[in-house]
């Protein structure tokens, strides 16, 4: 990893992200967004890139960090565009545009070629990006997501769960939402862990992440569904290994959307952990961990 390609000096020095152990912070400049990168691990060391969801920033990660690390490998995990600590843009919440973010950003670290985990929306970004530029992925790694090939009818059948985007992309209401009591009290009942809500919640209180949030659904429901629904990924295949990890009891991700993925790519094992809801990083980070190092495989054999 390049250390000079990483700016230390936070926007606003009175806002500092959470310290987790072992990790340093910095940000760079992405596709005209500053971008915030928590790393950690062996200079050295084969590079994982890990993505987060919403409403999560790098922090959901943090128990996942120390055991790929005494593993050997190197973890860039950055907040993704309007979320955590990266700039909230007025646009480029496409998940087209997450993933352009991704790829600059690993020309601005000068990574060739990276391990590829993602979390929900982060999840979501990932395969887009494996689909994008095989070469520079090894693996791919994607949790509580559907496949980005999942048919419209499938979704249809669940359509009671997805009620909550719909509420969230609204102009005026949605980024009002995330900012009230009632709205994180139902993340700790979709399995956001009571004693983590406050970090996440925090980030909130500035009113362009909350519209950042509510644009991300937004550009989904008004944009990017009905390009789904016309096959736009269908003729293309996933080339990288994929492991695909999603709770049994996940209230919104179920199984079979999930497994859509098998059709769709080369090499994809999918594994549901049963018991275990939407949140895995945050609920069952040890179980999440030994499934990436097993499946990543030794940090020595990871060139």
């Amino acid at each position: 990893m390049s250390a000079p390609a990483l700016d230390p000096r936070p926007p606003d020095p009175g806002d500092l992200p959470p310290a987790v152990p072992g990790m340093g912070h910095g940000w760079v400049e992405v596709q005209g967004c500053r971008l915030h990168v928590a790393s950690a691990g062996p200079a050295d060391g084969p590079v994982v890139v890990l993505l987060h969801g919403w409403p999560q920033h790098f922090w959901i990660w943090r128990d996942v960090v120390g055991p790929l690390t005494d593993a050997g490998y190197r973890v860039v995990a950055p907040d993704l565009r309007g979320q955590g600590w990266s700039e909230a843009t007025e646009l480029g919440y496409s998940k087209e545009q997450f993933a352009t973010d991704v790829v600059g950003l690993l020309d601005a670290l000068g990574l060739e070629r990276v391990d590829l985990v993602g979390h929900d929306w982060g999840g979501w970004t990932a395969q887009l990006v494996a689909l994008r530029e095989p070469r520079r992925i090894r693996r791919l790694g994607v949790l509580s997501i559907a496949s980005v090939w999942t048919p419209p009818g499938t979704v249809a059948r669940h359509l009671p769960r997805f009620a909550y985007q719909a509420v969230v992309a609204t102009p005026r209401l949605g980024p009002t939402l995330q900012r009230t009591a009632p709205f994180w009290w139902a993340m700790r009942r979709a399995g956001v862990p009571a004693a983590e809500v406050r970090t996440y919640r925090d980030r909130f209180t500035d009113p362009l992440r909350a519209e950042a949030g509510s644009r991300i659904y937004r550009e989904f429901l008004t944009r990017e569904v009905s390009q789904l629904a016309q096959g736009r990924y269908g003729p293309r295949r996933l080339t990288v290994p994929t492991l695909a990890l999603v709770g049994g009891d996940d209230p919104v991700i179920r199984p079979e959307m999930v497994e859509n993925l098998r059709a769709h790519g080369d090499d994809v094992e999918v594994v549901v952990l049963d018991g275990e809801g939407h949140f895995l990083p945050d609920t069952c980070p040890d179980l999440v961990a030994r499934h990436l190092l097993r499946f990543l495989g030794p940090a020595a054999g990871a060139a």
